[in-house]
């Protein structure tokens, strides 16, 4: 099942919406779209000496499923396994969480305006530990 391009591209501009979200708040965006083999980590931010991992969730405003919910166990895996890849790559010994930042987008017309509905900070750990 593919998606289509509209839907691709209001989830890239959901993860923009976000990163500007986040400066905002002061964190500093290290990296957009990591890979890893076939995992993707959609930012990576610091602030305070905390590593922030971030999955972005952009849902159309008449969705059915909550964007959190969208993170079950095995995409908290596979992030988790990207994190770790990225932090022993960049040799990094700083505090780690993993974020959820669920935006909503709505068409209207040609425009896609976005709005970010939730920021859930520390939104699991690895392993549930």
């Amino acid at each position: 099942m593919g998606y289509s391009l509209a839907y691709r591209n209001a989830g890239k501009g959901g993860e923009r919406w976000a990163a500007a979200y986040l400066q905002s708040l002061g964190y500093r965006v290290l990296e957009a779209n990591y890979r890893s083999r076939h995992r993707e980590i959609d930012l990576i931010v610091e602030k305070e000496g905390i590593l922030v991992f971030v999955e972005v969730k952009t849902r159309a405003s008449n969705a059915l499923l909550a964007a959190p919910c969208a993170v079950d166990w095995r995409k908290q895996m596979f992030l988790y396994s990207a994190a770790s890849r990225y932090v022993r790559q960049h040799a990094l010994t700083m505090d780690i969480r993993f974020d959820i930042i669920w935006v909503e987008c709505r068409r209207q017309g040609r425009q896609i305006f976005y709005r970010v509905v939730e920021h859930i900070e520390n939104a699991f750990a690895p392993f549930g530990g």
